[in-house]
């Protein structure tokens, strides 16, 4: 791993890996917060890298020093979820795998996704760019040449990085994004991330243009990029609090991208905001019957609470809102269920229960009552 001022998170990293792994190598950039020290108290294996605004370089120069058979390439902030050693020594005996992909979650709510951070320690794969740097397209060479697997495996990261204020690393990644842009304009992460950044910075108004500039890259490519999701995501989105809700755009993004759970939301949103909530139910039912173990490999990560606790809650307003009082209570209490600390659901549950109460005593009333003949 490359590390610098990582000492909130870099302990319990370490510790995830201690009874798995055989050497840690740190490379340090240039910590000032006791990084270094953390991880020789853990028994890594400490290297000093002279920060050259290039990650690839720092990462190929922790690879080089690595001297086991397989390398683990993990983040400071990461940590390996639990795993017995004799299930991770029966996988890297697979003679025909050259490299795993393992399971992700970029945050401790998020559905996970998989990445290449498992492979045979081989010179020929290092990795390149400036930024977002790659190792795929080297990993995919070699498997090529060798005719060796690149298989799934149920090996777990989670990621912790993107709590609290991130304004010191958006100002180390702005120049790199827009290096990585130069030599790799048609990257749609790299526009992605940095119209991220520019908003984290409070440039709105530039990220929005970021944004753009990347849908125009993306709507001249002659295949469908997956990630221009993003892109239309995040404009659509930027756009909603200042009365532009984007519809044409949001069509075009679910023309494109119409499985997307985050673009099925913003559409479901604007149709609430438009009173139409019987068609919001149509997206939002597809998003409640997402399964998340399929996601993995199907599609992208997604925040737990949208797929889950937010649409729930959704479903049961338009219930609500459509006079199906029942119905709206068993959605809320679905909610409740992935928010229990949140006392809303518990009202929620209660007025549309006392609605649906309300409902069916209304329905007596009107039931004229039986004359008896003689």
């Amino acid at each position: 791993m490359i590390v610098r001022n990582e000492a909130k998170f870099l302990g319990d990293c370490l510790r995830s890996l201690q009874s798995v792994v055989d050497e840690v190598i740190v490379v340090d950039t240039g910590s000032t917060d006791g990084t270094p020290e953390i991880a020789a108290a853990h028994g890594a294996i400490v290297h000093h890298f002279r920060w050259c605004d290039d990650f690839a370089a720092a990462r190929n120069t922790a690879l080089a020093a690595a001297k086991g058979e397989w390398i683990l390439y993990i983040d400071a902030d990461e940590q390996l979820q639990p795993v017995e050693r004799s299930a991770v020594e029966a996988l890297l005996r697979r003679t025909d795998a050259l490299a795993f992909r393992l399971l992700l979650r970029p945050s401790p709510r998020a559905t996970p996704y998989r990445e290449y951070r498992l492979w045979r320690n081989d010179p020929r794969i290092r990795f390149d760019g400036v930024i977002h740097e790659k190792v795929v397209p080297a990993i995919h060479a070699v498997a090529d040449s060798d005719g060796s697997e690149i298989l799934p495996c149920d090996l777990e990261l989670v990621h912790f990085g993107y709590e609290g204020d991130q304004t010191h690393k958006h100002l180390r990644n702005l120049p790199l994004l827009r290096r990585q842009l130069e030599v790799d304009p048609d990257n749609l992460f790299v526009w992605h991330h940095l119209a991220r950044v520019l908003e984290g910075l409070g440039d709105a108004s530039g990220a929005e243009r970021v944004l753009e500039g990347g849908l125009q890259v993306a709507r001249a490519k002659t295949w469908r990029d997956p990630l221009g999701v993003l892109l239309y995501a995040d404009l659509v989105r930027m756009r909603e609090p200042y009365g532009d809700h984007g519809e044409a755009l949001l069509a075009e993004g679910l023309e494109l991208y119409g499985d997307n759970c985050v673009l099925l939301w913003l559409h479901s949103r604007a149709l609430i905001r438009q009173g139409a909530y019987e068609d919001a139910l149509v997206p939002l039912d597809r998003i409640v019957g997402v399964d998340p173990a399929q996601l993995p490999d199907l599609g992208p990560s997604y925040d737990e609470q949208l797929i889950h606790e937010f649409s729930h809650d959704a479903r049961g307003l338009c219930l609500f809102r459509l006079g199906r009082y029942t119905e709206a209570a068993q959605e809320y209490s679905a909610a409740a269920r992935w928010a229990p600390g949140n006392p809303a659901y518990s009202a929620k549950v209660a007025i549309a229960t006392a609605r649906a109460a309300r409902a069916v005593a209304d329905d007596d009333d009107c039931v004229p009552s039986m004359v008896l003949g003689a």
